[in-house]
């Protein structure tokens, strides 16, 4: 017995010294000398070791085999990526959720969040935002300052819903499943395949993630979604259901946010709120690091990794697509966030979302300072097309 107690410390001691260097090794982006390459490998090395030797009821199993998997990914991106070295990643994640104790909500979402990144083609993916998983009363001040109501992060058959009280509940969605996002989600849609999607995207997600909320007491209430993997692709802000003939979206009912992990929802909100009265006109600018920033893309997961990219880089707010949109219609939405920005004086979020209800509203009114083109342009819009203000999401404050 004395011996296997010590090959059970020593394989822990392992374990750990390989776990503290992973996560020296994937922070290294924010220092000026970076640690070798080959310090990953050998943390590596040991976290394996580690594992084999572990008994699967330690505790800190789930930990290490999380940690091996971001460090095996992270280390096949950077080798411009090992199709083996992604199917070893994704095992270790697989590895750590089903070690995890079944109340270990957070960690076990966060291991769906880190597996659907896993071979996404994100050079300079930056791991070390997915690495570190905050508790939920980490999530809970990081939204309260937010002024968002709950951070939902939507896995497989669920729902993982952290509030601003603290409060961690899992909402069953036996519909949410990967194969019922069609093919190709990333691109282009028709009107009519983003339609059923969207009509889907109520009927399996967000009318139960809604009818769960708390009241918001007089407001829309805020909610920040975090999907894992293809659900990235789906504009859950514009589900819809039929409500006395006429289609009624999501975003209607909530503000609707978007983040790619926990941790970077705690770091973007830890910084000191922009001044919410400026003396001067707002402006959207378009590189990583401006207060607002607008930077369109082709695909969800070019949206995640420019979303990790600007807002590490200290963007407050950024503007994105899921999808690539015709600039016509992107210029009616800048225009008419901007409006909002700096005439109402709205807060991004709230910018945004008001842009796009004005865009599906067919009684919409026409700002008197806008271009003509621009307005004839506005007037001729169609509500139920979702193929342009759809694609638009907001992230940061």
């Amino acid at each position: 017995m004395a011996d296997v107690d010590a090959e059970t410390r020593r394989a822990r001691a392992q374990g750990e010294r390989g776990r503290a260097r992973c996560a020296r090794w994937l922070a290294s982006g924010s220092v000026e000398r970076p640690i070798e390459p080959a310090s990953l490998a050998e943390a590596l090395d040991l976290l394996t070791e580690s594992l084999s030797t572990l008994p699967p009821t330690d505790q800190r199993w789930p930990e290490f085999a999380y940690v091996a998997g971001i460090a095996h990914a992270a280390q096949a991106e950077r080798a411009g990526g090992d199709a083996r070295a992604f199917d070893q990643a994704r095992t270790c994640l697989r590895r750590a959720r089903l070690a995890a104790p079944p109340d270990a909500r957070l960690f076990r979402a966060a291991t769906h969040v880190a597996a659907g990144r896993v071979g996404a083609g994100a050079e300079g993916m930056p791991w070390r935002t997915l690495l570190d998983p905050p508790p939920a009363a980490e999530i809970a001040a990081a939204l309260h300052r937010l002024g968002a109501d709950a951070l939902v992060q939507l896995v497989p058959g669920a729902a993982v819903s952290t509030g601003a009280d603290g409060a961690t509940r899992v909402l069953d969605l036996p519909e949410l499943d990967h194969d019922r996002v069609p093919a190709g989600g990333d691109r282009a849609h028709r009107p009519d395949e983003l339609a059923a999607l969207c009509a889907w995207a109520w009927d399996a997600v967000m009318g139960p993630v809604l009818a769960a909320l708390p009241g918001a007491f007089g407001r829309a209430p805020a909610l920040v979604l975090l999907p894992a993997g293809p659900f990235g692709a789906v504009p859950w802000h514009a589900a819809w259901s039929l409500v006395d003939g006429r289609r009624r979206h999501a975003l209607q009912g909530a503000q609707i946010s978007y983040i790619g992990a926990a941790r970077l929802l705690c770091e973007v909100a830890a910084r000191p709120a922009a001044d919410p009265h400026p003396h001067h006109p707002t402006s959207i600018g378009r590189a990583a690091g401006d207060p607002i920033a607008f930077a369109p893309a082709g695909s969800h997961r070019q949206a995640w990794r420019l979303g990790a990219e600007y807002l590490t880089a200290g963007t407050h707010t950024l503007l994105s697509t899921l999808w690539p949109v015709d600039a016509t219609t992107t210029a009616l939405v800048r225009y008419m966030a901007h409006h909002y920005l700096d005439r109402r004086g709205l807060p991004p979020a709230q910018a945004l979302r008001t842009a796009q209800l004005w865009m599906r509203d067919p009684k919409r009114g026409i700002p008197t300072a806008m271009p003509a083109e621009l307005a004839a342009q506005a007037r001729a819009i169609v509500p139920d097309d979702l193929t342009g203000w759809a694609a638009f999401t907001h992230s940061g404050w």
